[in-house]
């Protein structure tokens, strides 16, 4: 029997990078605490600088908050919700900051929504207290600003999810299998408006030029061959999925073509990808990490999170929780 390849976009833009990485995030990081380095690893996996930190804070409030309001039919205070978007931010730095993370009974309460590890308290990375103000002030702006927020079209994004038929935060257990990859994306959000299928990334970014076209892809060929397994359903058309990515900082939503041709391009990358981490990994249930060689890009290592993990097993062949933690405290990885 062939060996299936767990596949999603994060996975196949890790390998590009470096096969050290993808061996670290993709293949032995758990947050099962029966063996150090794995979790180690795995918490490493989950840390964030403040940019990032303060997205996933939209995100989770979106997710739990938000989202739900709009399906009950609740109004809305956003300044209030606001604020409380920004205490929910304050319990994750404290979270962070305390390391509770760590701890065997508390910290492996993941799905909690204090949970949150940041790079400045895990590696110690210097930073200024403005630097946490400001993200604060951004998760503010970001939620006193849905309101104005509109579609394409001109109809306000509040608006346009009242009018679904049914919400859905955060779908993360559909999966389908294509050839030898099992694909398995994060949806933000499913929606269905007049039936039909409605895909939304949530964003919280200043740039310009980040493109999220291809995960918005990922999980479109998801919902649609999903959709195809199911026969006493009718099939959806390519047309009839919609994909959005809303940036909740810029105020902005683009819209993103789901056709047959980009769908099928992006099966045999899917297909391609994953027969190459096939061969990376050969039969072998248990990966050795001198099979994985580093990247010779400084400017990628410099911005990967296992840096620490990675430099510290390179001088050393047993990983010791003690032995890492003054390896880190004794050396710039922020």
């Amino acid at each position: 029997m062939e060996r299936k390849i767990p596949w999603d976009n994060t996975a196949r833009n890790t390998l590009s990078e470096c096969n050290r990485k993808y061996y670290f995030s993709q293949l032995i990081a758990s947050k099962s605490r029966t063996k150090q380095l794995p979790r180690k690893v795995h918490e490493l996996k989950k840390m964030q600088n403040i940019s990032m930190w303060q997205g996933s804070v939209v995100d989770r409030f979106m997710e739990t908050e938000i989202i739900p309001r709009i399906s009950e039919k609740k109004p809305m205070d956003f300044t209030a919700l606001a604020e409380q978007a920004v205490e929910l931010a304050k319990k994750q730095f404290e979270y962070s900051r305390l390391a509770i993370y760590t701890d065997p009974v508390d910290g492996k309460l993941e799905t909690a929504p204090e949970f949150c590890i940041l790079d400045i308290h895990e590696l110690g990375k210097p930073f200024e207290e403005r630097e946490v103000v400001e993200a604060y002030d951004n998760i503010r702006a970001a939620i006193l600003g849905l309101p104005e927020i509109r579609m394409p079209d001109g109809q306000t994004l509040l608006g346009f999810l009242q009018q679904c038929n049914r919400l859905t935060p955060n779908v993360y257990t559909w999966m389908v299998e294509i050839e030898r990859a099992v694909v398995k994306p994060q949806i933000d959000l499913l929606a269905l408006h007049d039936w039909k299928p409605v895909i939304i990334d949530w964003k919280l970014s200043r740039s310009h030029t980040a493109n999220y076209a291809r995960q918005l892809t990922i999980c479109g060929i998801v919902v649609y061959l999903k959709r195809l397994a199911t026969p006493d359903k009718k099939p959806y058309r390519h047309e009839d999925i919609r994909l959005f990515e809303v940036n909740l900082f810029k105020g902005v939503v683009k819209s993103h073509p789901f056709t047959a041709e980009r769908a099928n391009e992006m099966i045999d990358e899917i297909h391609l990808t994953s027969e190459d981490i096939a061969l990376l990994l050969g039969e072998n249930e248990e990966p050795d990490i001198r099979d994985f060689e580093g990247t010779d890009n400084d400017g990628s290592c410099k911005i990967c999170n296992f840096r620490s993990i990675c430099a510290f097993l390179y001088l050393n062949d047993v990983y010791d929780e003690k032995a890492f933690t003054e390896f880190v405290q004794a050396n710039q990885f922020a």
